[in-house]
């Protein structure tokens, strides 16, 4: 039996992915109105939160107005990332850079109305070859850099570079979805045939932007939901819907996934987002030719009975790592396994002695170096690494 808030999260986003398994719905009495927020927001999912409960004949009439402003915040945010991307891809375009948009507003498309997603800035992929072109146009458009540390960014080889667009909506801008150097190492990702296969999706008002294919979008989100733990709500709603947009080439994630090595994380939050939004069993990853080791899917599901999903503000951690860590090889996810655990301490150190150069809020810090910059964009050109 979930938790009554809990419940009504999954009310709440049920028609965006799959019916949610509760067969009622949870009851407001005595939920605060704050709580509710806070734990919408952890998920990410407070647009949708507020139209739900909005509609419901139990909605308190003093709820009605902030709930309405929620839904109104996401649109306005909705509008300016739409505005942006016109200057952005005008930007590329007159440059000759092939580009796709994922995630936030063409994640969007996927719900049952855009303003039920909650986002607030923009995934751009280049192919790798048009990475330092793209920067350049971008610069020129008005994009200014908010990753400035730039010996950083030469040593830790991510491949992503943080921006603020002229209109003000952040901006990552990728040459892979395997943003750190490791991934790369354990995973065989192909943003350029990705790119290749892109398509175009409407995004409301007349605005139209080019998109990763069905299938890989399946795989972007669910890798990137994955590195990030799987532990929020929203994920798992863009990849079941992103799973049922498939449609007939759903029989292609499995064979795609496996060709990029990225079957294992793809695969444990495809198996998620099913369990917790509908289906069970086989049934969850059923015609998607995905498989996955027994051992780790019966791990993840434990974790789930045992534990409960969706998490509330207040619970312990969630077991996220058992997606960031998922490996093609069972002796490559100990490795990572661990691997991450050290990290963790290592930054959870460096927080509490306040030291500066902890997580991805050194990449923050302004270093204007301008031979570490070109030696990054050297190192994106060359293709290794």
């Amino acid at each position: 039996m979930r938790r009554p808030l809990a419940q009504i999260l999954l009310d709440s986003v049920a028609p965006a992915g799959r019916a949610s398994t509760g067969s009622s719905s949870g009851s407001l009495d005595g939920i605060r109105l704050e709580h509710l927020a806070d734990a919408a927001q952890d998920h990410r999912v407070l647009p949708a939160v507020a139209k739900h409960v909005a509609g419901r004949p139990d909605c308190p009439e003093r709820w009605r107005a902030p709930l309405r402003r929620a839904r109104d915040e996401q649109v306005v945010r909705h509008l300016g990332a739409l505005a942006e991307l016109a200057v952005l891809g005008a930007a590329l375009d007159r440059a000759g850079v092939p580009w796709v948009v994922a995630k936030g507003p063409t994640a969007a498309a996927l719900w049952p109305a855009p303003d039920m997603r909650e986002y607030y800035d923009l995934d751009l992929y280049v192919p790798r070859a048009g990475f330092r072109a793209a920067v350049e146009a971008l610069d020129a458009a008005g994009c200014t850099g908010v990753d400035r540390n730039w010996p950083l960014m030469v040593r830790e080889r991510r491949a992503e570079y943080a921006m603020r667009g002229p209109l003000g909506v952040h901006l990552d801008l990728h040459w892979d979805f395997a943003v750190p150097h490791a991934l790369r190492r354990s995973f065989r990702t192909d943003p350029e045939a990705m790119i290749a296969r892109r398509r175009t999706v409407a995004l409301g008002g007349g605005r139209v932007v080019p998109t990763f294919d069905p299938v890989d979008s399946v795989l972007v989100l669910a890798f990137h939901a994955a590195q990030a733990g799987a532990g929020r709500l929203l994920w798992l709603v863009d990849v079941a819907a992103a799973v049922a947009a498939c449609d007939g080439a759903r029989q292609e994630i499995g064979p795609r996934a496996r060709a990029m090595r990225i079957e294992a994380p793809v695969a444990l939050v495809v198996d998620r987002a099913a369990r917790v939004l509908g289906g069970h069993g086989e049934e969850s990853l059923g015609g998607t030719g995905l498989r996955v080791p027994t051992v780790l899917r019966g791990a993840a599901a434990a974790l789930d009975r045992r534990r409960g999903f969706p998490d509330l503000p207040g619970d312990p951690h969630r077991g996220g790592r058992l997606y960031a860590g998922a490996r093609p090889r069972a002796w490559g996810t100990t490795t990572a396994l661990v691997g991450h655990a050290v990290a963790q301490r290592r930054i959870d150190r460096a927080l509490r002695r306040g030291l500066p150069d902890a997580g991805e809020k050194a990449l923050r810090l302004d270093v204007p170096d301008e031979r570490a910059r070109e030696g990054y964009l050297r190192f994106v050109d060359s293709g290794v690494g």
